[in-house]
């Protein structure tokens, strides 16, 4: 009641009058006990003393009646087992009287300002006087709760939060302290170990109450004039202290808590001045570190949470530069406060500034250190910095290097580089590296790991994974992603997709899918160059975050290598790392289903690396070790063994989740790194065996166990390591647990999704294929049995198709015979039983994809290719029984097929018997050949056999008839063998004639020769088969027969060619296989001398006499009656020694004629007809056969009929004799259709037979019949084809045709050119016409001028070259052409550009442009100021190469300097091709220069201008017309204006930026040598705003001289760059070029100079805006083919950009880089902040204007995020689209 009374606070009433009865009464007689009655809940005592706290008016009730009161209170924090709620309550209490502000009392609780002072000294002084006491409690709470546990419990809410509030309140209560030194020491010395612990353990707010404690109570103990401590023990306290803190600078990120430990550190440099006893004013090495720490943790004091950057920048830039090697001024005891802060900002991800001059603090701080060694090793400075070596950088290193920053990353890896580049032979942790720190950059790993290049990187891990395992292998045999991962959504559509395809007849696992599998390699001496501590603490990081990366971060290509990696360097880890990286892999991929697909290719990778020699350990036949004393007591210790392995697991999981919270923990101690550094002892072999065997191995067989087939397809690669590692094990272990591991591998088939099974059975193959032939036979067994019912049958087959192709290459002739039997059986069964009677019905809707294809005939080629020769009877024996069975069409074609695959694999044999495979051919054929000419069905037998039945079926007795009609197996079978018996001839002659086609029968070999003598006749007798497929056959050995040496040859060969013409004019067609096969053998006889010496004589036989007409003579004597003479006269000596008479030849070329036109047909008439050709036979249809074959070489549309054409002809032009006037037509036609013909691909092969002609035809043959028309046709071509590959080859035939032409063709063809060049100056004159008609006819006449002049200018480039010194007289005429065109040009152009200039509003240059960019090759342009376009390009072509070809009569004292100036006026060309074209001449000339002419031009002023295309002439050396200041400073303007249009390719902006180079490199040659050696005046920076608006603006802030050439020059392509960031539209062409300049200009000037603000600040101030730029351009481009997203783009241009500042900093160095950075950002933020401010008042001005702009923005949002979007998905649907074909392609 009393409580409620107080809580109520009644208004106007006073509790004072009672109090003291109050007392008396309820409080003073328990005030004793009040510790021991609040240790379980608070007593109602408590409550009312906490009601007290509620009003200010209550606070003199706890001190004025009572002094015991309060102590009581506080003794309850001490109480023993007092409750947690009970000492918050106390706390709340202490933390209202700390809270109390005197000026907040006043409004809230409505008190005179006299009382709430009052109240509030009140307060003070109860603190005061107790403070003693509330230290001492602390000290005891903080003593029993065990501060490092209950700090532990945060995370759950438990007492942490107590420990918390504790901790706070003593940072309030700290402020009271006076002389509490050992209460203070106490309380620091439990409280600095939460400093060390992770952020989500201790927040930062707590450490910054801790912070707050020690700043209080540091000088109460180590103050000589406070504290009581001895000085030594001072000492000891301030080391201590320092390193907490210390240590604490790498850790907290919060600007108050850094701002704390800058004042501690101050503080404690103070107390070591006054106990070293110091007396000067020189600052001691301490205080100078705390001065910089402080300095670069300063922050403005102008803007919130914004840093000083100048004070920062000034403490880096004194530090790097001075401090880092005066150890007077910094020792090495004060570096460590130092490094830590470097450290610290070197992760700094957004200042660039501030990070680069962190990461030079470390080099400086790595230098000091390598200096200390080589002084003396083992002096005490020495010592001290190699101890923060090894326990600050190297670990901030390791753990930096696992970041998510790739910057971050980039900055301790360079780090770590120059650490082992300097320190490398004082540290063995870093020895080692050395072998990775190589001169060449190429082969650098610290260059190239993070290189901006994705194949460097690669390249790299490459590298570095052959350095470590170079005597281990250590190729980690995995699939790739498209190999062995199936994304989910296409694993899931693979089931609906086989609905679409028919059945396959290719294989389904393509053999460059599954990687040959490796045997295991057992490393147990552990020969890497580099320590397996310094792999698995510094290069795994890395690889991690490659191979675990999601989302913007992932790269496909980065992952796979560095997944291959991770497992190829395990292959050299110890067993304590292995195991733990495995175990921590297996853990995640249960906790992480996001990242499962990699994982499990990462455990997969280290499972195929297991190199852990366990084959040797002793164990019984079940696989248990014997070392055990029975079996209960392997179970006993197999326990302990999974416990300890779970414990060393947990381990793990702690420490990275600890480094992944905090940054850097405990593990950074030094003791740590050392004990990283030794390396662990391995576990004895007997241990690993049992933690394999009763862990990892169970482990590995849930993941294929498991039920989820989406999972499986996963996991199933699992088995493939499984079998592995059994390998690893003894062999009674093996033996024990691998059939359990085949048998649930085969039963995973049975799975319904076909990713699943894709993956079961791909592993089942790499298992197969690592095991080898002897357990094929097991797995065969184990399939069969788990594949026996319904559509498992199809599973078994298609499997065993899988199996048979993968390890075909890798097993030997005869090592499946044991096995042969079961498989003949499954394959058998699947092509012609059940099986295969399913797959060809038309009912069968399964859709499976192995329900759909046919292997079995694949299967049985490769099982004749491995299979002894006298075993291929077992494969032949169920297809004669199936022969004898049936003739059904259907079925034959199987077995035909069947057959034809075995007798490819026994060709394919590697154990090819030529003589039994001879005399097994031999005896089939001869057996079933004569059996095959006969008619089946008439044979005695079978009439004998339907007599019967017929007597059986129509029988009058009614016995027999029941008797017969009951047992119809009475009834005999008809034998169908006979009937079938052309089937064997066909596959004996298969298995002849694919060992004559392969060269299995040896030539040279007379016995084989013997051997083979026998099948002439028999392939002869082939010939008069009544089967198509025999004669074929026999044709094609005829074919390769009659190249050999036997004797049967001459005698068969009248035989064949009668038997051939037979077969023609049996047939009416030849589209048939048979006919062509019978070209084919007709070809090979005409090309054979062989035969032809054979056939000496021989006058074979006409197949029909010549055609007569009604009265009986013939044709050719009726035309020759009337006059005409025959078109061929027969030459009896060409026709003399032929294989076939003239008539024969004659029906022969008619019956070929219209093959040449079909497609499938032309290969093999052509090759009959060019055998014709070869032997020269003449007949007066050849000659029209060939006219014909001329036309198609030009109207053929297939390229190579066009080719082949070409041959066929030019073999006729070279080997038959030819009249003047046909090979007159001959070239004329050739001509007419390269100049005329509508189709290109006609015309160039047109020009493809002139080249043929003109490179292989003699001069006096060339020269009279086809110089000149060859040279107009040339010319038409190169002046008006609209084809560019017609024009490429006429410009490339026409030098080879000048060249070859003598002297009077030449002098016609100067006179022709000279014609057309004049029409140049005749056609810019003004048509003075009035009548239309003429005047227009007058404008068609000067087009045709200048079309002819163009022409003259084309053929001058083309020719100066091939003429060379022919060339020398007509180079006055050359030149006045040149200056001419380029006169007209510059003179049309100028006027036209004027007159739009004089237009209101119009830009007449950017008008030009526009239009240029819009006209068309070929023909003139409607507006007059393009119309000289072409000449001026052909012209600026021309000179460039006669520039190239006579430089010294180009550039020369000699040389035209007018022809020069206008190739300078034309850089600024409306047209793009014209400009380029200037600027590769303007290119040319300066290569020719050099730099020092500039100073030797000589500097005669021109003649004034009269008009604006007028040219000035200039009276100086014709070399130097372009190398004067002047000159050089109007090249470069035209070369901006070029940069700055729209329509830069990419090859002008390369010719731009070499130009503009080499006119720097001018520049610099006239800066004074003052400026050069920064003793002069610096020239005026451009002081031009970013938002500038011309370059006009720019070019007037930095007036131009002689002198400040250059930094006008950097000035403007400057300003050009910062244009575009504002102006462009996100636009990034104009900086890449620029970019390029400004880092070869950075390479040019000496630093000195470039640190001036004229030269530095153009170029840093658009590198700083592109970097922080985050505007997209609107659309994609496309350059060289590849086309580029607006994120690659921006991404690309940043990347360059980045490069460029790198240059820049090495190049003037960090300190002064960073201050001018930071000059552009103070400046860019400025500017920033004035636009925002004009924005909003520009949102009250204008308001519509400014939702204009708005709308503007938020549509530029908009399109990067769907830029985002749509660039995902296209990563997506690739990765989708590429598996999705791997997995098809896998199963064709």
């Amino acid at each position: 009641c009393i409580t409620r009374m107080f809580v109520l606070e009644p208004p106007n009433f006073s509790f004072a009058p009672y109090m003291q009865c109050i007392y008396e009464v309820a409080i003073d007689p328990r005030i004793d006990n009040l510790a021991s009655e609040n240790t379980q809940n608070s007593s109602a005592l408590l409550l009312l003393l906490k009601s007290w706290t509620l009003t200010p008016k209550y606070y003199p009730y706890l001190v004025d009646y009572n002094p015991l009161t309060f102590p009581m209170l506080l003794d309850i924090l001490v109480a023993p087992k007092v409750q947690s709620s009970v000492v918050s309550l106390v706390l709340g209490i202490l933390q209202t009287f700390l809270d109390y502000d005197p000026q907040v009392a006043v409004h809230k609780y409505e008190l005179s300002a006299e009382s709430a002072e009052a109240y509030g000294v009140l307060v003070k002084g109860m603190i005061q006087r107790h403070i003693s006491r509330i230290l001492s409690h602390m000290r005891t709470c903080f003593s029993n709760s065990n501060l490092n546990s209950a700090t532990t419990a945060t995370q759950s809410g438990g007492s942490g939060n107590l420990v918390m509030h504790q901790i706070h309140i003593l940072s309030r209560v700290a402020e009271y302290a006076t002389e509490e030194t050992q209460d203070a020491k106490a309380l620091l010395d439990l409280l600095l170990p939460t400093l060390k612990r992770p952020g989500s353990v201790v927040p930062a707010r707590t450490k910054g109450d801790v912070l707050n404690i020690m700043l209080r109570f540091i000088p109460l103990v180590i103050d000589p004039s406070v504290s009581a401590i001895a000085k030594d023990e001072q000492q000891h306290l301030l080391a201590g202290y320092l390193n907490s803190i210390s240590s604490s600078f790498g850790r907290l990120r919060l600007d108050s808590a850094r701002a704390t430990l800058s004042r501690i550190l101050s503080t404690l440099a103070k107390f070591d001045r006054q106990l070293q006893g110091v007396t000067t004013s020189e600052p001691t090495p301490l205080e100078s570190a705390a001065w910089v720490v402080e300095e670069i943790n300063a922050y403005s004091t102008q803007r919130l949470n914004e840093p000083d950057h100048e004070r920062r920048l000034v403490a880096f830039g004194r530090l790097n530069d001075e401090l880092w090697n005066q150890p007077a001024l910094l020792d090495a005891h004060a570096w460590i406060p130092v490094l830590h802060n470097l450290v610290y900002f070197a992760q700094d991800q957004e200042e660039l500034a501030t990070r680069s001059n962190a990461s030079f603090g470390l080099a400086r701080f790595i230098t000091r250190t390598a200096q200390a060694f080589n002084a003396d090793p083992q002096s005490a400075e020495a010592q001290v910095m190699g101890r923060s070596m090894q326990s600050i950088l190297l670990p901030s290193i390791k753990h930096m290097l696992a970041s998510k920053h790739e910057v971050v990353q980039m900055e301790f890896l360079g780090a770590l580089r120059r650490a082992v580049h300097e320190c490398g032979d004082f540290f063995d942790q870093l020895r080692d590296l050395k072998a990775l720190d190589t001169p060449d950059e190429e082969a650098n790993f610290f260059y190239n790991i993070l290189h901006i290049q994705t194949h460097r990187r690669t390249r790299a891990m490459r590298r570095f994974r052959d350095l470590v395992a170079k005597n281990v292998y250590i190729q980690s045999q995995m699939p790739t992603d498209d190999a062995m991962d199936v994304d989910e959504d296409s694993a899931s559509d693979s089931d609906d997709d086989e609905s679409k395809g028919v059945a396959e007849k290719k294989p389904s696992t393509s053999r460059s899918k599954t990687p040959a599998i490796q045997p295991l390699v057992f490393n147990s001496e552990q020969a890497s160059p580099i320590s397996p501590a310094n792999i698995r603490a510094l290069i795994f990081p890395l690889l991690e975050n490659w191979a675990l990366a999601e989302g913007d971060q992932l790269n496909h290509d980065l992952s796979n290598e560095a997944i291959q990696t991770i497992g190829a360097l395990s292959a050299v880890l110890p067993w304590s790392q292995y195991n733990a990286m495995l175990r921590k892999y297996l853990g995640m991929a249960k906790k992480t289903p996001s990242l499962e697909k990699r994982l499990m290719r990462l455990i997969m990778s280290l499972l195929d690396n297991f190199h852990f020699d366990l084959r040797h350990v002793k164990v019984d036949k079940l696989g248990r070790l014997l070392s055990d004393e029975s079996a209960s007591s392997d179970k006993e210790q197999e326990v302990p063994v999974v416990v300890v392995a779970e414990t060393e697991l947990a381990e793990v999981a702690e420490t990275d989740l600890a480094d992944e919270d905090t940054g850097l923990t405990e593990a950074d101690d030094e003791s740590n790194m050392v004990t990283d550094s030794v390396p662990q002892k391995d576990l004895p072999e007997e241990r690993i065996h049992k933690v394999v065997v009763s862990f990892l191995l169970p482990e590995l067989k849930k993941m294929i166990t498991e039920t989820n087939e989406e999972k499986l397809m996963l996991r199933a690669p699992v088995a493939m390591a499984i079998v592995r590692i059994l390998t690893a094990l003894p062999e009674n272990t093996m033996t024990a647990q691998l059939p359990g591991v085949l048998t649930t591998i085969s039963n995973m088939l049975r799975a319904k999704a076909q990713s699943a099974r894709n993956a079961t059975r791909e592993t089942l193959v790499r298992i197969v294929k690592f095991l080898g032939p002897s357990y094929f036979g097991f797995i065969v067994k184990e399939l069969k049995a788990s594949l026996s019912r319904g559509v498992h049958k199809h599973i078994l087959s298609y499997t065993i198709y899988a199996l048979l192709k993968e390890i075909l290459g890798m097993i030997k002739v005869g090592d499946l015979d044991y096995t042969l039997e079961p498989l003949i059986e499954i394959l058998v069964q699947d092509v012609f039983g059940q099986v295969g009677e399913d797959k060809d019905s038309e009912d069968w809707t399964s859709k499976m994809r192995e329900a759909k294809v046919h292997h079995g005939p694949d299967c049985f080629e490769m099982l004749a290719s491995v299979t002894q020769f006298d075993n291929i009877r077992m494969m032949l024996a169920p297809l004669r029984d199936i022969l004898r069975e049936t003739d059904t069409p259907k079925r034959t074609r199987v077995v035909d097929n069947v057959l034809r695959r075995i007798s490819i694999g026994v060709n394919h044999n590697k154990s090819y018997d030529t003589k039994s495979i001879l005399i097994f051919c031999h005896s089939i054929i001869n057996q079933y050949l004569a059996m095959s000419t006969k008619d089946a069905k008439d044979t005695k037998k079978v009439k004998e056999d339907a007599e019967q039945l017929k007597r059986l079926r129509f029988a009058s007795n009614e016995e027999n008839a029941k008797v017969y009609i009951r047992r119809k197996d009475m009834a005999p079978k008809r034998d169908y063998l006979q009937a079938n018996a052309h089937r064997f001839v066909q596959f004996g002659l298969e298995i002849v004639y694919f060992g004559l086609r392969r060269e299995r029968f040896s030539s040279k070999d007379a016995e084989v020769l013997g051997m083979l003598d026998p099948f002439v006749d028999l392939a002869g007798n082939g010939l008069f088969s009544r089967y198509n497929s025999i004669i074929s056959l026999c044709c094609k050995i005829w074919a390769i027969m009659v190249r050999l040496p036997l004797p049967s040859v001459s005698a068969g060969i009248p035989v064949v060619i009668k038997r051939l013409f037979a077969i023609f004019r049996q047939t009416s067609s030849t589209n048939s296989d048979m006919i062509q096969n019978c070209f084919k053998l007709l070809a090979s006889l005409l090309r054979s001398k062989h035969a032809e010496s054979l056939m000496a004589g021989y006058e074979p036989e006409e197949l029909e006499t010549p055609e007569k007409d009604e009265v009986g003579k013939t044709v050719s004597d009726k035309k020759a009656k009337k006059g005409k003479k025959p078109a061929v006269r027969i030459s009896a000596d060409c026709m003399k020694d032929s294989l076939i008479s003239e008539q024969q030849l004659r029906d022969l070329i008619d019956f070929i004629r219209p093959d040449i036109e079909e497609t499938e047909r032309q290969a093999t008439a052509f090759s009959l007809i060019r055998a014709i050709l070869t032997r020269r036979m003449i007949v007066d249809s050849l000659y029209k056969l060939l006219d014909n074959i001329r036309e198609l070489m030009i109207t053929a549309q297939d390229a190579n009929v066009r080719e082949v054409c070409r041959l066929t002809w030019f073999q006729f032009l070279m080997d038959y004799p030819l009249g003047e006037r046909r090979l007159t037509n001959a070239m004329s036609f050739i001509v007419q259709n390269a100049t005329g013909y509508v189709y290109e691909s006609g015309r160039v092969s047109a020009l493809e037979i002139m080249g043929v002609i003109i490179n292989r035809f003699a001069d006096e043959i060339l020269l009279p019949n086809a110089a000149e028309p060859f040279f107009l046709g040339l010319v038409l071509i190169i002046a008006k084809d609209e084809s560019s590959q017609c024009r490429e080859m006429a410009t490339h035939l026409l030098p080879i045709m000048i060249a070859r032409f003598d002297q009077p063709r030449l002098n016609r063809a100067w006179t022709l050119l000279d014609q057309w060049s004049a029409g140049i100056a005749n056609s810019c004159e003004p048509v003075v016409e009035t009548d239309a008609k003429k005047a227009a006819n007058a404008e068609i006449q000067q087009a045709k001028m200048r079309e002819l002049g163009r022409a003259a200018l084309q053929c001058y480039g083309i020719i100066i070259e091939p003429l060379g010194d022919k060339f020398g007289k007509r180079i006055p005429a050359f030149l006045s052409i040149v200056d001419t065109a380029l006169t007209v040009s510059l003179k049309t152009w100028k006027q036209a550009e004027m007159q739009l200039n004089h237009r209101p509003g119009v830009d007449g240059v950017g008008d030009l442009e526009t239009i240029a960019a819009n006209l068309h090759s070929g023909g003139d342009p409607h507006n007059a100021a393009l119309t000289y376009w072409e000449t001026a390009y052909l012209a600026l072509n021309a000179y460039e190469r006669f520039a190239r070809v006579m430089p010294q009569k180009a550039v020369g004292d000699n040389g035209q300097s007018r022809i020069w100036q206008l190739a300078v006026r034309h850089l600024t060309h409306p047209h793009a091709w014209v400009r380029l074209s200037a600027a590769r001449l303007i290119g040319a000339y300066v290569a020719m220069g050099d730099p020092s002419w500039m100073l030797e031009a000589e500097s005669e002023s021109p003649v004034e201008e009269t008009a604006e295309w007028e040219v000035p002439v200039y009276t100086g050396r014709p070399k130097y017309v372009l190398f004067s200041a002047s000159a050089l400073k109007q090249i470069a303007h035209g070369l901006i204006v070029q940069l700055s249009s729209r329509f830069v390719s990419p090859e002008l902006g390369t010719q731009i930026v070499k130009n503009l180079y080499f006119i720097a490199r001018c520049f610099l040659t006239a800066v004074p040598q003052s400026a050069l050696e920064g003793t002069g005046t610096e020239p005026v920076a451009d002081a031009s705003d970013d938002d500038s608006d011309s370059d006009e603006e720019a070019e007037q802030s930095s007036v131009w001289t002689k002198e400040r050439s250059l930094s006008w020059l950097i000035n403007r392509i400057g300003s050009l760059a910062r244009t575009e960031i504002i102006r462009g539209r996100g636009l990034t062409e104009k900086r890449t070029y620029s970019f390029r300049w400004f880092a070869a200009v950075i390479s040019l000037v000496p630093p000195t100079l470039l640190k001036q603000s004229a030269y530095i600040m153009p170029i840093v101030s658009p590198l700083y805006r592109t970097t922080q730029d985050t505007q997209l351009p609107s659309q994609p481009i496309t350059l060289s083919g590849t086309t580029k997203s607006p994120t690659e783009q921006i991404d690309e241009l940043k990347a360059l950009a980045n490069d460029v500042i790198k240059l820049l900093q090495t190049r003037i160095g960090v300190t002064e880089f960073s201050a001018i950075l930071v000059k552009v950002q103070s400046h860019v933020s400025q500017v920033q902040s004035q636009r925002r401010e004009r924005r909003k008042q520009l949102a009250v001005i204008d308001p519509e204007l400014h939702a204009k702009k708005k709308i503007r923005k938020h549509e530029s949002s908009r399109r990067r995020r769907q830029e985002q979007m749509s660039e995902h998905a296209r990563r997506r649907t690739r990765i989708v689209v590429r598996r999705a074909y791997g997995d098809k392609s896998s199963e064709k």
